[in-house]
């Protein structure tokens, strides 16, 4: 698959990276050309059309239980980069590592990074609730990490742009629930506690754009009430690891791989 070989270099300063340790989140107006925007939207398109697994190792629907194979109302696919290298060699790609080392104030040859795809299919009315997305990693590790969003679609509000708290990147991990009424078999997260955020910020962004946030931010994307669908990449950025003392609890953690490993055994 041909990529594009046109240089779009994109980095921020000393203001923005202010921006983000206050806020926990910062918006980038531009991170790709748009001949590559279109390269990236093909690919993106042809992986989403990939068969409905309905598991984390294809396509599947994070609002429904592991194994549906039905039209995904808000469907994932994890790591593209595996099944698209060149992904890695794009200006997008490049560009929001550089992004990304820089807010993250270390060195970006140790910054790992790896993708997922998420799209709201048309008129979906699914809602990605507010969480943290470090309520869904291993409870044996810290982490020291931020998440990128960039949308293939200009997005808004009707359509499910990004919304972030200001400031909640201060917070530890709170308590978190899965969807569906508290479903392990449901991937989704939401925080399980009274939380208010009504001070929180959507962000609305033209195609090839790019936010980024802390992992403990809290964060919210709305329903897609639009006839159109609503495609979005998002990349994690992060240094190693480190092994905690002891696990941190996160019973929904638990939960959730468990109800991961039984629905794959019954697959099989």
């Amino acid at each position: 698959m041909k990529t594009i070989t046109e240089r779009f270099e994109v980095d921020v300063g000393e203001a923005e990276v202010a921006f983000y340790e206050k806020n926990g989140y910062l918006a980038v107006e531009r991170i790709t050309t748009d001949e590559e925007l279109e390269w990236l939207r093909g690919v993106y398109d042809d992986l989403i059309s990939r068969p409905r697994d309905g598991f984390l190792d294809g396509v599947f629907d994070l609002t429904r239980s592991y194994g549906t194979t039905d039209e995904p109302k808000v469907g994932q696919l994890l790591a593209p980069e595996r099944l698209v290298p060149a992904i890695r060699e794009t200006m997008m790609w490049k560009n929001a590592h550089r992004i990304a080392s820089r807010l993250l104030q270390v060195d970006a040859a140790k910054v790992e990074s790896w993708g997922h795809l998420i799209f709201k299919t048309p008129n979906s009315g699914e809602a990605t609730p507010w969480h943290q997305d470090e309520a869904y990693w291993g409870v044996n590790n810290d982490y020291y990490a931020l998440g990128a969003w960039f949308p293939l679609d200009d997005v808004f509000v009707e359509n499910g742009c990004m919304w972030f708290l200001p400031g909640s990147h201060k917070n530890e991990v709170l308590p978190h629930k899965h969807g569906g009424g508290n479903d392990p078999s449901v991937h989704i997260l939401e925080i399980d506690v009274p939380y208010d955020t009504s001070a929180g910020v959507p962000v609305p962004l033209k195609a090839g754009g790019m936010t980024f946030h802390h992992c403990r931010t809290l964060h919210y994307a709305g329903p897609n009430l639009t006839n159109g669908m609503r495609r979005a990449w998002a990349n994690e950025y992060q240094t190693a690891p480190v092994r905690r003392a002891a696990p941190a609890e996160r019973p929904w953690v638990d939960a959730g791989k468990k109800a991961l490993i039984e629905g794959m055994a019954r697959r099989t």
